[in-house]
């Protein structure tokens, strides 16, 4: 392995395990009540302007979450970084979470691969009674599979091409 290589994987492991960690801070603490339950286009009553709205501001303040927690670990470890490939990477990663996130995209995806039963079938029942969104129920973990699997793509991009 050359030392460029080794600096190039160094670069993707700490960018994937910082911006998963920041995934989780700018999806469960940045993110507010109101975008939580207003971003689905499969909501009742949805207006598709609004839940674009509330998309859109979750996932830019998720975006400004893990780029933050990515920089400042550059910063620290002194890690080269590429802006092009950091700003590929962080925007692979924003248009791929406000897709997900719009949730009527991903559970297409899911019924065509086959996982309609699974959507379908895992959840939790709450005191106002089952649920089919959130924490707990086989869309939110599909969800969180889609973020995290394209962290490590993002992280592989911001780490650059081989030389």
């Amino acid at each position: 392995m050359q030392h460029e290589d080794l600096v190039r994987a160094v670069v993707a492991a700490v960018a994937f395990g910082v911006m998963l960690a920041g995934h989780y801070i700018g999806d469960h603490w940045a993110q507010t009540s109101v975008q939580a339950y207003g971003k689905g286009l499969d909501a009742a009553g949805c207006v598709r302007s609004t839940a674009m709205w509330h998309c859109a501001g979750h996932v830019a303040s998720w975006t400004l979450t893990t780029t933050v927690f990515l920089l400042v670990a550059a910063w620290w470890l002194k890690l080269p970084l590429e802006p092009g490939w950091l700003a590929a990477g962080v925007t692979l990663n924003a248009v791929t979470h406000f897709i997900a996130d719009l949730r009527t995209p991903l559970i297409r995806l899911g019924r065509l691969l086959g996982r309609g039963g699974y959507i379908d079938q895992v959840g939790v029942v709450r005191p106002a009674g089952p649920t089919n969104s959130g924490p707990g129920t086989g869309l939110f973990e599909l969800d969180q599979a889609w973020h995290i699997g394209w962290l490590a793509v993002s992280a592989l991009i911001i780490a650059g091409p081989p030389v």
